[in-house]
């Protein structure tokens, strides 16, 4: 059997209103395209809008293959993608994981975001041990 995996995605405001669908649905729908999510995997949600960029939320995906159920978030047209739901388990209160913080620990930023991460141990360490002191 194999270990669930622990991700990093980057959600831009400026696209969709992943802070409104976690509030109104608990959840959001993340594109799959070459992501190799599982259900039960730990997926972190870096949040990056005009007054913040930091990781923000604590999911779980907990079903894959899916169609979109967050349509109404977009701005614009939402994309008819197949996606991943990944189910909001807690939002994080504090300052301690915006980017200035992240870097130090691993957090490379900026485009290496673009795209799911899973492959950073000091960095998930280190988001986990501030998700589980809050």
């Amino acid at each position: 059997m194999l270990k669930n995996r622990t991700w990093l995605v980057f959600a831009n405001e400026s696209k969709c209103d992943h802070i409104g669908s976690f509030k109104k649905l608990g959840f959001i729908n993340w594109v799959e395209n070459k992501t190799k999510f599982a259900k039960g995997d730990t997926v972190y949600v870096f949040v990056s809008s005009s007054s913040e960029r930091c990781i923000k939320y604590k999911t779980e995906v907990v079903n894959i293959h899916c169609q979109r159920e967050d349509s109404a978030f977009w701005i614009g047209e939402a994309p008819n993608d197949i996606t991943s739901k990944l189910q909001l388990v807690k939002e994080f209160e504090g300052n301690e994981l915006n980017e200035s913080f992240l870097v130090s620990h691993g957090f490379n930023g900026g485009r290496s975001i673009q795209r799911p991460m899973c492959n950073n141990p000091e960095l998930f360490e280190y988001i986990e041990g501030l998700f589980n002191s809050k």
